[in-house]
């Protein structure tokens, strides 16, 4: 059975964030298994994350370690999601961001290598 190149790009990228780390951590108290919070790359250039599975309102901060780190804070819908950008990423080499929500969800993944 031939795969279309997109199905195949995604199961790729789910295959290669997996080796490199990308994980959400277990549900907090103030979640349900429904509700595990997870965050994922949706682009590189620039780095966009989303989050999901996090309180719908909750105020949540996401910081960068990287050569350059940096804080940013965002809001999750009423769905419990968001998506934000990650500016002026430097360099080549590990990246690591971690969502921390005000109400205890917390997710993260890891860009062993970004491509430059």
């Amino acid at each position: 059975m031939r795969r279309s190149l997109p199905v195949a790009a995604l199961v790729l990228g789910a295959l290669v964030l997996t080796a490199c780390g990308g994980r959400a951590s277990a549900p907090s108290p103030s979640t349900t298994s429904a509700q595990r919070a997870e965050l994922h790359p949706v682009s590189q250039s620039p780095l966009r994350v989303e989050g999901t599975g996090f309180q719908p309102g909750e105020e949540v901060r996401i910081e960068v370690d990287a050569p350059n780190g940096q804080t940013k804070h965002t809001r999750a819908s009423s769905g419990g999601s968001f998506t934000t950008d990650i500016s002026e990423l430097t360099g080549c080499g590990s990246v690591t961001v971690t969502a921390t929500g005000s109400q205890g969800s917390v997710a993260e993944f890891n860009f062993s290598q970004i491509a430059c």
